[in-house]
């Protein structure tokens, strides 16, 4: 999904919501819920865009949820194409809608810690604690009150489709869940994959928070493995050097240097960072963020950011970087 990989700097990308190649929709017949947020719970009341959420009746299953996180503006619609690509590897899926948090890269650098700004900021959106001064977001609209109301929704009215296993005593079965997002999404995913132990973190574009080009301290500890830890991005992002920063800070290093997936292809010699230089149409301005242009630069990664989903979950994937499916 480096499908706006040139297109990250803090503000809404453009069409908001992508449509795929009818081919794409042949693969297999997805399960589609789109769920309004304040169904779930009333009290929500901020960044109302539909949840996604998806299934795939005829994969089998890994037994594992996929959650991911927009960006700064943006809305799951936006990111269709992964997360069908990820229920088509075995996951349940929820493209989870969240208030995303807008000003951290303008706020927190002029704060005499900027580390701990981005860390607070980010507490904040996850469980709903005031801890910044310019964020506001309340326990209701947290993302911890949004995916349990959400996991309890789709229990209740979708009991057959295994929902409920990724609950726990009411809170998200952090265990089994594996945590994404796009920029700042993808923050807010290393964030969570921190202070929790969870399968798998998936950053695209991420993580963005930055003192100069270099990492903020936070990302040097977390709970979640480092191996579990999985990173891609295009070189002529604007936030390409604290994007790499943070890697070395989380310990990706050690798997060796990024792949290029255009060059190369899964299992990219053991690696879990890759970085593209492929050029979206219309090059990087004016319509960088165009809706084909996203779409080109989805296809043209997918082995890559498929690679990255499905190892290490016995899911064996093909030269091509799909799963090979039991007959």
């Amino acid at each position: 999904m480096l499908l706006a990989l040139a297109c990250n700097p803090e503000k809404p990308v453009g069409p908001r919501s992508p449509t795929f190649d009818a081919a794409e929709t042949l693969v297999a017949p997805l399960v589609l819920h789109t769920v309004a947020p304040q169904t779930t719970d009333p009290a929500i009341d901020r960044a109302l865009d539909n949840h996604y959420v998806w299934l795939d009746t005829t994969a089998k299953s890994n037994h594992k949820l996929f959650v991911f996180l927009p960006g700064t503006g943006q809305n799951p619609s936006i990111f269709q194409l992964v997360q069908q690509e990820a229920a088509r590897l075995g996951y349940h899926v929820i493209g989870l809608m969240y208030p995303t948090g807008g000003g951290l890269a303008k706020a927190c650098p002029t704060t005499p810690d900027p580390s701990a700004c981005y860390e607070n900021a980010r507490l904040e959106i996850i469980d709903g604690i005031d801890r910044v001064a310019f964020m506001d977001v309340n326990v209701a609209n947290s993302i911890d009150n949004r995916l349990t109301k959400l996991l309890q929704y789709l229990t209740l009215h979708y009991p057959d489709e295994g929902w409920d296993r990724f609950l726990l005593r009411d809170k998200p079965k952090w265990s089994q869940i594996a945590v994404s997002g796009h920029s700042g999404g993808g923050g807010n995913a290393a964030m969570i994959a921190k202070i929790r132990l969870v399968a798998r973190v998936v950053l695209f574009s991420s993580v963005t928070d930055s003192m100069h080009a270099e990492a903020p301290s936070w990302l040097a500890t977390h709970l979640t493995p480092v191996e579990r830890y999985y990173g891609i991005a295009h070189d002529r992002d604007g936030f390409y050097r604290p994007i790499r920063a943070g890697w070395d800070s989380l310990g990706l290093a050690v798997f060796g240097a990024p792949a290029a997936p255009e060059t190369s292809s899964p299992p990219y010699d053991g690696t879990h960072t890759l970085v593209t230089d492929l050029t979206p149409q219309g090059g990087f301005v004016g319509k960088q963020c165009a809706r084909r242009s996203l779409q080109r630069l989805e296809h043209a990664a997918r082995p890559g950011w498929r690679a990255a989903l499905a190892r290490r979950l016995a899911l064996p994937l093909d030269g091509a970087g799909h799963r090979r499916r039991s007959r």
